[in-house]
């Protein structure tokens, strides 16, 4: 199965959320991780709040984006998916930043790995799958 890993699901994995066992054990069976190029800026911004809030200092925050970013085999660009994200999003009312993620897993028959339930249902009403 190919897993489209997005940032709710691995910051679940690399913070020690109560996920963190179920999404390591579903990407360790995974034939791939996928994920759009622009996973790196949303941990990114992730840790950024996580230091700022006083969570965690700037080392362990570039450490915890460097095992995020570990995650996934291949990053695809969000231009290659970015006019048809954008449909989706306006069609579906929906954050574009979560429709790439649903846009590459359905482009890719692939199954989209997110504990986010909004995005959940998008992907369930759409016929994307999901975990």
């Amino acid at each position: 199965m190919i897993l489209v890993l997005d940032t709710c699901a691995a910051c679940q994995i690399i913070l020690g959320g109560d996920k963190k066992k179920d999404y390591a054990a579903e990407i360790k069976s995974a034939e791939k991780v996928i994920a759009p190029s622009l996973f790196d800026a949303e941990i990114a911004s992730v840790m950024w709040k996580y230091v700022k809030g006083g969570y965690m200092d700037e080392e362990n925050a570039k450490l915890s984006m460097a095992l995020a970013i570990q995650l996934v085999d291949e990053f695809v660009p969000t231009v290659d998916i970015a006019i048809e994200s954008l449909h989706e999003a306006v069609r579906l009312n929906h954050s574009v930043y979560d429709v790439y993620f649903m846009v590459l897993a359905r482009r890719n028959g692939a199954t989209l790995l997110t504990c986010d339930e909004r995005l959940k249902r998008l992907c369930m009403d759409n016929g994307v799958n999901v975990l």
